[in-house]
This record gives structure tokens, sequence and C-alpha cells, in this order.
């Protein structure tokens, strides 16, 4: 099995592996030596070690993630928070992160987006734990940082609907849809937010856009 592929499997199951085992962990490093290029290993180690163990690899794996800005790092490692402490230790990495690599700061040998998804990061992180106004703060923050990228207006939009701001939500979701109007998945997205709001002749002019005839055709009963 691709180890990728069982990486994305056993930690949706946190469970399973939860326990401490410091064996585990020794083995798991001895294959990530040998494999340097896998993240399942690596992934893996996260639940079960403990303590100064987990945040030095903890450290490592977040570093490596946001270095390389991969957007779904926080979805990848929210299954560990159902661990308190792993969770506070990883708020307290990226957050000092953060304070590394501000653009108050800037430093000529690092990539500034890091910063970009060290906010995004954090954005999630926060509306995860029903923190959403902090959340809101540091992602407006990254709209200013970087404006065309589309994950920051989609999370947004989820963030305004866990608020009840449907509206808000919606037009968020559009902003991400106008910075790629080819793209199937924003068109669709958007057009799901439009119709929570309300906004039912704006999404079926959304969902029109990839279809021959108007969508509300294929809600005609005698068509089922």
């Amino acid at each position: 099995m691709d180890p990728n592929a069982y990486h994305s499997r056993v930690s949706k199951y946190p469970t399973l592996l939860d326990k401490p085992n410091p064996e585990a962990v020794a083995r798991l490093e001895e294959f990530a030596s040998t494999h340097p290029r896998a993240t399942a290993p690596r992934r893996l180690q996260l639940n079960l070690a403990t303590g100064g163990q987990f945040k030095e690899l903890a450290q490592n794996y977040i570093t490596r993630g946001l270095t390389k800005g991969i957007p779904s790092l926080f979805a990848d490692l929210k299954a560990l928070y159902l661990d308190k402490e792993k969770q506070q230790v990883i708020e307290d990495i990226v957050d000092n992160l953060r304070s590394e690599y501000t653009p108050t700061t800037p430093r000529h040998d690092v990539d500034p987006t890091i910063y970009l998804w060290i906010l995004y990061f954090l954005s999630q992180h926060y509306s995860y734990l029903s923190q959403h106004s902090k959340a809101l703060t540091l992602l407006n923050l990254a709209l200013e940082h970087t404006p065309t990228l589309p994950e920051l207006p989609m999370l947004k939009g989820r963030i305004l609907k866990r608020l009840g701001d449907y509206v808000g939500a919606a037009r968020a979701m559009n902003d991400a849809r106008s910075l790629d109007g080819q793209d199937r998945f924003l068109n669709t997205k958007c057009g799901k937010y439009l119709l929570r709001a309300g906004m039912v002749d704006d999404a079926i002019g959304i969902f029109g856009m990839f279809t021959k005839v108007s969508p509300a055709y294929y809600l005609r009963p005698d068509l089922c």
C-alpha cells in the first residue's frame, strides 16, 4: 500500500494508534530515514509520541508543512486535537513560528509565503476551537498579505457560515469563485452557499455556467 494513502486512512482514526509507544516511534524513525520523502511515518509518529518527544517531532513536521505551503496541513493534524495537551503544543509551535516569520522582521533567505500559510493554519485552528473572531482577524491579515489565494475567502466563507452569517458566507465564497472562474469545484461550492443564503436565482446562474440547459430543468419531477 502507498504509505501516503495509508497515512490518510489511519489519521482519521487516531484511537487505533493513540497509545504512547516509544519503540514504535523508533521503528518509524528508521522507516522515515530509509524513505525520506514519505510523510506517513512522520505523521504516525505524532500519534504515538508524547511530551518532549512529541513537541520535537511536531515542530519538524509542522515547519516542513508550512514551508512547503501544504494547504491541508491543519486537516491532517486536527485528529490530534482529541488530546488537549497535543492541541496546545501545536498552537504554541505555530504561534512561535508566526513571530519568527512576521513581515516586520523580513529575512532575505525566507519565502514570504510561509507567513501566509502560518496565518491560514492559525485561522483554521481558532475557528475549529470556536474562537471565530480571532480566526477572522488572522484571516483578514492573510487576505491583506495575499488577496489572490482562493483558499482564503473559502475559509472566510466557512467561518461566517459557522457564525450564522449565510449572506456574508455566500459573498466570501463568490470572492473565491471569482479568483478562478474555470474551477468547477469553486463554482459549485459558491452555488451551494448562495442556496443556503436564499439567493436561488444567483445560485442557478452559477450552477448553469457548466450545463447546457438551466439547472432547474433537472429538478423536474417527470425526469426522475
